[in-house]
């Protein structure tokens, strides 16, 4: 099944989050405003780590049939409504190829779902994808559809990653809006800092909570701290 009605007005509004573990990269998503509570979200929730909480002040449905998971957010879509629903495989996968796999499946029937004149865009949440994709080059899957051609559709992709040297470069270069945190490998630091337009020892020195934001075009970079997350709050 493919998305309908392409709408070439739509602006890509995807997201790049990427940083070591304690950079604040869930804190972001939060924070950052890309995602609000009344966005129609769709997460793939590797852990289960949504199942019986709150996102953005809002319940998440959690399903581990990738069929029921389809049914629930396919009726979510024929309203105008928001939603926070999560797929979470029955069984987790220890390879990369076969959680690969899941994680292709899942985002197929997201795919499926899409609406260039949807009165809502449909945001896709996609945790750790260092631990899914197999390439620096081009990712040629549905993934890198969602990324290169998705925004026609009504899709906005929010990639979450530990690393940045090893994930594709379609997912670099086709999110326009990246949230950059604390790093730990020379490689991430290179392979970032002069898509920011910042030396390489500006992103070394990032500590946790701190980032620079990137947003459209040459130059637009902020650099911000994120508040300490209340610890009750989803």
């Amino acid at each position: 099944m493919n998305p309908i009605n392409p709408n070439e007005a739509l602006k890509a509004l995807h997201c790049l989050y990427a940083g070591t573990t304690g950079a604040g990269k869930s804190t972001a998503v939060k924070q950052m405003g890309r995602l609000k509570p009344t966005d129609q979200v769709l997460i793939f929730d590797r852990y289960g780590e949504h199942k019986g909480k709150k996102f953005l002040d809002r319940e998440v449905r959690t399903y581990s049939n990738l069929k029921d998971f389809f049914n629930a957010a396919k009726a979510g879509r024929q309203t105008n409504r928001g939603f926070k629903i999560a797929f979470t495989p029955a069984k987790d996968q220890t390879t990369t190829a076969a959680l690969r796999k899941v994680f292709l499946e899942f985002l197929r029937a997201c795919w499926a779902l899409g609406d260039g004149k949807h009165k809502k865009l449909l945001h896709i949440y996609l945790e750790e994808i260092n631990r899914v994709t197999v390439t620096t080059g081009n990712e040629d899957s549905v993934y890198g559809e969602l990324l290169e051609v998705g925004r026609k559709f009504g899709f906005v992709i929010h990639s979450v990653s530990q690393r940045l040297q090893p994930i594709p470069n379609t997912v670099i270069s086709m999110s326009p809006y990246k949230w950059i945190g604390m790093q730990e490998a020379k490689g991430d630091v290179k392979r970032v800092s002069s898509e920011l337009g910042v030396t390489d020892q500006q992103i070394m020195d990032l500590r946790a909570l701190e980032y620079y934001f990137k947003s459209p075009g040459f130059g637009n970079v902020e650099k911000g701290k994120l508040k300490l997350p209340n610890k009750k709050a989803a």
